[in-house]
């Protein structure tokens, strides 16, 4: 898949200004942080999550998951802070990894349209697979721990539990309360089940429905219907978002805290595209339409087009605000950072015609980010070029 297919859903609006996306942000997500300078601290990011936080609240079992799991963090940190931050800070690697695997399983599924009914089946069920296994499955343990750490008031490890073990030994006392996370809502299967039944292609596929075997000794068979299953892979992928939001907001309101507990020289592993995906919403907020990527030799070029009301030069002065912030993504992923020497930033019309750009090095770009230069000096080694008229 293309890079720049993930970002198609980041559409424009002309309508709704960047103080519409503040006061959005604070209307709906300011109730869940310990205080305006963190809310106002954690702005740009939110503007993507904010968007996370309204696809659940259109779906209000879920939205009332992600409120009790909030709150059951926070209240885990009102009564037993200290650890419950030991918690947070351990899980913290691992939980990283997760945003940068949902966005390796977004690249490298195939395009669905093109494929086969029985094809397009296959392929969810890898994505259930994918979902629930790699990314559910270590935000469930952080849940799991907190809610030991509620009942015994320890710290347990749980990084050798198997899925079914963490989904069949779930402490009765909150089952009832998150039992969308641990069993579907058509036909009960619970979620590990569901990864067996993918991962093993436990699964019969006829015309008008899908047969699926789990469990043992004593095998079971469920057959359900082409339209359940992909509501049951809808649900696999809302569990996520729904436990992915609310650890989310959770870090970043204790993040200085937690930051403390792991020391120096924590490194995480963030995906290029990730980043990529805040940096073009952001610059989609401030007016600015996102058209496309380049590769070219040593450098990354995104591609806008410019403001409406603005000339190319003044576009062109505010969109390479993002530079330093494009060059830190690359150099970020390691898997990345060897690839190119410099980023740019393009406005291009309609035609996809260069009309400005402006370039800087990556080395450079560091260099400012960790404050080793001034903003005067970076924006001496940044090139300008602007097409004649």
């Amino acid at each position: 898949m293309r890079r720049d297919k993930i970002y198609e859903d980041l559409k424009l609006s002309k309508e709704f200004s960047v103080d519409d996306w503040k006061a959005l942000i604070k209307l709906k997500l300011g109730k869940y942080f310990i205080s305006d300078t963190i809310l106002e601290k954690n702005k740009d990011l939110l503007k993507t999550e904010i968007i996370n936080y309204i696809r659940l609240s259109e779906k209000p079992e879920y939205l009332r998951l992600f409120e009790w799991t909030f709150d059951f963090y926070k209240e885990c940190l009102n009564t037993n802070k200290e650890l419950a931050i030991k918690i947070f800070a351990e899980s913290l690697n691992d939980i990283s990894r997760t945003d940068s695997k949902w966005m390796t399983n977004v690249l490298t599924q195939p395009d669905i349209a093109t494929l086969s009914e029985r094809d397009k089946i296959t392929s969810y069920f890898k994505i259930i697979d994918e979902t629930l296994e790699g990314v559910f499955k270590p935000r469930f343990k952080l849940l799991d721990k907190l809610v030991k750490l509620k009942l015994n008031q320890t710290v347990v490890d749980n990084s050798d539990s198997d899925f079914g073990n963490l989904i069949r030994n779930f402490p009765n006392q909150f089952k009832k309360d998150v039992n969308l996370f641990l069993e579907d809502p058509l036909y009960s299967v619970s979620t590990n089940q569901w990864r067996n039944i993918a991962a093993h292609k436990s699964y019969i596929l006829s015309k008008d429905n899908i047969a699926v075997k789990y469990g043992r000794p004593n095998i079971r068979t469920q057959t359900i219907s082409i339209e359940a299953f992909y509501r049951i892979v809808y649900w696999t992928q809302d569990i996520y978002r729904t436990i992915r939001l609310a650890q989310i907001l959770t870090y970043l309101n204790y993040m200085e805290e937690i930051v403390a507990e792991l020391g120096e020289g924590v490194n995480f592993d963030i995906r290029f595209e990730s980043s990529l995906l805040h940096i073009i919403h952001n610059l989609q907020i401030v007016g600015f339409e996102f058209d496309s990527t380049e590769e070219q030799s040593e450098v990354f070029c995104l591609n806008v087009r410019g403001k409406i009301g603005h000339d190319v030069e003044s576009s062109l002065i505010h969109a390479s605000q993002c530079l330093d912030q494009l060059s830190s993504a690359i150099y970020d992923d390691e898997f990345v950072r060897d690839n190119f020497k410099s980023t740019q930033i393009c406005i291009v019309d309609e035609n996809q015609n260069k009309l400005g750009s402006a370039t800087i090095a990556i080395e450079i770009a560091m260099k400012k980010v960790k404050d080793e230069i001034n903003l005067n000096e970076y924006l001496d080694k940044m090139i300008f070029e602007i097409k004649a008229t």
